[in-house]
C-alpha cells in the first residue's frame, strides 16, 4: 500500500483525490515538513558544528543532497543509502590520515564531489524525476 504522500505526488493524484485523499493538503504538509527539517538542519550546522554563520557554510552539501536524490532514483531508502555513501566519502578525508593512507589533501577533499559527478554521469543508472514534480494539482471536473 502506498503512503498518502506518494499518492499525492504521483500522476494518479486524480485517482487519489477521487478516493477522498486531500491531495493539496498532503502536498502542503509535505512541503512544510521539508521546510521545517531543512531549517533545523541549517540551524544545527550553523550553531552546533561551526558556532557561527559564515559564507559558504554548507561547502557544497546541497549539491551532494541533490545528487543523492538523483542517485537514489527519487525513492526514500535508496536516497538515504546514497547520503550515507557520500557521508562516508566525506568522513574519509578525516579518517584516511589516521588509517595510514597517505593521499594528497586535495584528493581527499574532492572525493565526495568526484563520486557525485560519477553518480550523475550515469554510473548509477538512469533516473527519471517523478512525472508530477513541479506540476500543480488541479482537481478534475466530476
Amino acid at each position: 500500500m502506498r503512503s498518502p504522500v506518494r499518492w499525492a505526488r504521483t500522476p494518479p493524484a486524480a485517482r487519489a483525490d477521487r478516493s477522498g485523499l486531500p491531495v493539496v493538503a498532503w502536498r502542503w504538509l509535505a512541503g512544510l515538513l521539508v521546510g521545517a527539517t531543512s531549517g533545523l538542519a541549517g540551524a544545527h550546522l550553523a550553531l552546533a558544528d561551526v558556532h557561527a554563520f559564515t559564507d559558504n557554510l554548507t561547502g557544497g552539501a546541497g549539491y551532494l543532497a541533490v545528487v543523492a536524490v538523483i542517485a537514489g532514483r527519487w525513492r526514500a531508502w535508496p536516497t538515504a543509502l546514497a547520503c550515507v555513501f557520500f557521508g562516508l566519502a566525506e568522513a574519509l578525508q578525516f579518517a584516511a590520515p589516521a588509517l595510514g593512507l597517505h593521499l594528497p589533501t586535495a584528493v581527499l577533499v574532492m572525493s565526495p564531489y568526484l563520486l557525485a559527478v560519477l553518480a550523475v554521469s550515469g554510473l548509477v543508472g538512469a533516473s527519471r524525476s517523478p512525472a508530477a514534480l513541479t506540476r500543480p494539482f488541479a482537481r478534475e471536473a466530476r
